[in-house]
């Protein structure tokens, strides 16, 4: 076996440092005799996936349940690191990721414990933990923080955890439930500031746009957990993520205040270009005016190269000329009428 590959176990070698009580009810149990036909590591799994239905330790009384007995199995073909992975990773059935767990806290050594369990802790899949008739369900991440704090476990013991082990898992503990719920208020926050941003950007193409393709119904793929990792990476992932929606949402302020900066500028350039029209008719209509008023002052006016056929029509014009014409036009008449 890979040393890379194989998991650090600490105890009792034989007897998983299980309590001695149900580690020899396992022994004698006609259904632990019936799994040394099971030579492989599948297919114990095939006979967790098909008889296991709670994670007690006993059926009743001090009957080992059928989840031991198979526990027990798995520690007799000592692990790896992989298969254990597979197993607490496993996508079709909750109890043979709760038998892993088991596995975990019953050899794993304790200052391990934390990279394996506390990557889990809010997971929401459930299991049955009860023998009786009427289930007790608990999630997975319940599961995982009980058997981080519990010595133990439905009437039975769990291993000891070393006291400074047991207390830097207490402080672990608290320092991820204090940043879990400073994440939780800062997410609500966020949620709030983008309602917000939203209605008012609710008629922006590229915004709606973006926000349909983050909206997208397909399901999250699972990842590929490394033990390395720890809540804090799952934070700081988050974190970054946070940071990137916030750039974007100054991107999109930024190119709101250009665009309200650039359509002010040009509601400023037409009003400039109206004045200036209204301004150049005012102009040309004083010039039209100062035309025609030249124009009536000239008519009456002694200009000395007025040409001669204008001085006879203002001649003609004259009232003295027409008071003369009309005297005489009147001693005409009363000569003819003499005659």
């Amino acid at each position: 076996m890979n040393a890379s590959n194989s998991l650090e176990t600490w105890g009792n070698a034989e007897t998983m440092n299980m309590n001695p009580i149900i580690y020899q009810n396992i022994l004698e149990s006609r259904y632990f005799q019936g799994l040394y036909e099971k030579t492989t590591y599948h297919e114990v799994i095939n006979e967790v996936y098909n008889q296991v239905t709670n994670i007690a330790p006993f059926v009743t009384g001090t009957t080992p349940s059928t989840a031991f007995c198979c526990l027990y199995k798995l520690w007799t073909m000592r692990l790896t690191v992989k298969q254990l992975e597979n197993m607490i990773d496993h996508k079709d059935s909750p109890y043979i990721r709760a038998v892993g767990f088991l596995y975990l806290r019953y050899v794993c050594a304790p200052a391990q414990l934390w990279d394996w369990l506390g990557y889990y802790l809010d997971e929401e899949q459930e299991v049955n933990v009860a023998s009786g008739p009427k289930p007790q369900l608990m999630t997975i991440g319940e599961l995982c923080r009980m058997l981080l704090t519990e010595q133990k476990y439905y009437g039975t013991m769990l291993p000891r955890i070393p006291v400074p082990i047991a207390r830097d898992l207490e402080q672990k503990l608290a320092d991820y439930d204090r940043e879990k719920a400073r994440d939780i208020k800062t997410k609500r926050n966020d949620d709030d500031e983008d309602g917000d941003y939203r209605h008012s950007r609710r008629r922006s193409r590229s915004y709606s746009s973006r926000r349909s393709r983050s909206r997208s119904s397909s399901p999250p793929r699972r990842r590929r957990r490394s033990r390395s990792r720890s809540p804090s990476y799952r934070h700081r992932h988050d974190n970054r993520r946070r940071d990137e929606r916030r750039e974007l949402d100054d991107y999109e302020r930024q190119s709101r205040r250009y665009d309200d900066r650039s359509s002010s500028r040009r509601r400023n350039d037409r009003t400039e270009r109206d004045d200036l029209d209204d301004y150049d008719r005012k102009q040309r209509h004083r010039h039209y005016r100062s035309r025609s008023r030249d124009k009536r002052r000239s008519r009456y006016s002694d200009d000395s190269s007025d040409d001669d056929s204008s001085r006879r029509r203002r001649r003609r014009r004259s009232p003295s000329v027409t008071r003369e014409r009309s005297t005489e036009y009147a001693g005409n008449r009363s000569t003819d009428s003499r005659n």
